[in-house]
């Protein structure tokens, strides 16, 4: 099903937002992008709720997010699935850090949220749910 100008505007934007809230530091605009029963699947751990997402940023490195254009699909007017990679540089070590998202989105009455995210990191083997040592 395609997206309609206004959802791919939408969804874009909510995607983009996700990269600048975490490079400004603003844990609780990033939370607000997340539905209130959102899960999150990093490093071999599901973070759940947006209390379970605050705990899990409380632990996460700053640093700067390169979000690429995601890949949208719409499944039916009020859900949405994407697929992203991103590029994390570590904000003081340098490192870098590469890694495919894939997110379940739903629209609210705030507009589209995150109800699902997985992020897992490109390796030498392909993708993997911790990064490359």
């Amino acid at each position: 099903m395609p997206t309609s100008p206004e959802d791919d505007a939408a969804i874009r934007n909510l995607l983009a937002r996700y990269c600048l809230t975490l490079d400004l530091d603003d844990v609780e605009g990033w939370v607000a992008l997340f539905t209130s029963d959102a899960t999150y699947h990093v490093y071999g751990h599901a973070f759940e709720g947006q209390d379970g997402l605050r705990r899990m940023m409380s632990g996460a490195p700053s640093g700067l997010h390169l979000g690429g254009a995601p890949y949208i699909e719409l499944v039916d007017s009020d859900h949405a699935r994407t697929l992203r990679n991103l590029l994390f540089v570590d904000r003081i070590s340098g490192d870098s850090r590469n890694a495919v998202y894939d997110d379940d989105l739903v629209r609210t009455t705030n507009g589209w949220r995150i109800a699902r995210c997985r992020c897992r990191f490109i390796v030498a083997d392909g993708l993997s749910d911790r990064p490359a040592k």
